[in-house]
C-alpha cells in the first residue's frame, strides 16, 4: 500500500488564547527538544510529525504551542481539550491525563566520539566519566545501578560541550538525541533499555475518542507510514 502524504501543515503558536475546543483544530503543548519537537526550522520533529498526522486522520489540524516543559504539562492538565507529547507515563502522572497512544519505544544507550561505545553497563563501568543530564531518568537509572563515575550536566548543550572537549568518555541518553546532537561523529552502543513515548490528552476531551486515535495509529503501521517517519531516528520499526 502506498504511504500516505505526511503532515498537513500544522501551525506553530507562540502565544494566543486556547481554541482547542473549537474543533477543526487541536492545540498540542510541548517543549523544544530536538529531534522530538523542534520550535524553529522547517521540520517540527519526529513526535510532532507523527502526532499531527494522527490528528489529521481524525479531521483535525494541530496547533503547536512551545513552552518550558513544566508549564506545558500544567497547561495540558488544566485546559480541557488539549494534547501533550512527547510524554512518559509515570505513576505521578497516571491520573492527570488520558493516555491516548504509545507513539514508539524510545531506545536509550551510550555514545562516544572516539572509543568504541559501551554496549552493556559492565562495559560502561570501566570508563572514567559518563555524561548524563542532571535530574534525568538516565542519571537516576545509572545511580540505581551503582554508578559513581557520572558527570551530571545542566542540559544537552553542556553535555555536547563536555563530549567535544573530551571531558567525559561517553554520554548516556536517549538514542535519537545522541544522533541529533553528536551528528555523524556519534558512535552508538546497543540500547540499554527502552521506554514508551506517549501522546496524551487532557482528561476532559470527550470529542476525541481514544479508540479513533488508536485506530489511526494502526493504519499508519499498516501502510508503512510509521516506519517511514521513525526509521531515520530509530531504525526499522518492528
Amino acid at each position: 500500500m502506498r504511504r500516505r502524504a505526511l503532515l498537513a501543515s500544522p501551525m506553530v503558536l507562540a502565544a494566543a488564547p486556547c481554541r482547542a475546543a473549537a474543533r477543526g483544530t487541536i492545540e498540542l503543548v510541548t517543549a523544544d527538544h530536538r529531534p522530538y519537537a523542534i520550535a524553529q526550522g522547517p521540520e517540527p520533529g519526529l513526535v510532532l510529525t507523527l502526532a499531527a498526522e494522527l490528528f489529521r486522520m481524525l479531521g483535525l489540524r494541530v496547533v503547536f504551542r512551545f513552552m518550558p516543559w513544566p508549564e506545558a504539562e500544567l497547561r495540558a492538565e488544566s485546559v480541557p481539550g488539549l494534547a501533550i507529547a512527547p510524554i512518559a507515563r509515570t505513576p505521578a502522572r497516571e491520573a492527570r491525563f488520558l493516555w491516548a497512544v504509545v507513539l514508539f519505544d524510545d531506545p536509550n544507550g551510550f555514545a562516544t566520539l572516539d572509543l568504541p561505545p559501551p554496549n552493556t553497563l559492565d562495559e560502561a563501568r570501566r570508563l572514567p566519566r559518563i555524561a548524563v543530564i542532571e535530574g534525568s531518568l538516565h542519571e537516576a537509572y545509572l545511580r540505581e545501578h551503582g554508578f559513581a563515575n557520572l558527570v551530571a550536566l545542566p542540559g544537552y548543550a553542556a553535555a555536547l560541550g563536555a563530549m567535544r572537549a573530551r571531558l567525559v568518555s561517553t554520554w548516556f541518553c536517549e538514542t535519537p538525541s545522541l544522533r541529533a546532537y553528536l551528528g555523524h561523529f556519534a558512535q552508538l552502543g546497543r540500547p540499554i533499555f527502552s521506554n514508551p513515548i506517549w501522546l496524551a490528552l487532557n482528561r476532559e476531551t470527550p470529542d476525541i475518542p481514544l479508540a479513533d486515535l488508536r485506530e489511526a495509529f494502526v493504519a499508519l503501521e499498516a501502510d508503512g507510514s510509521l516506519d517511514h517517519m521513525l526509521r531515520p531516528f530509530l531504525g526499522p520499526v518492528a
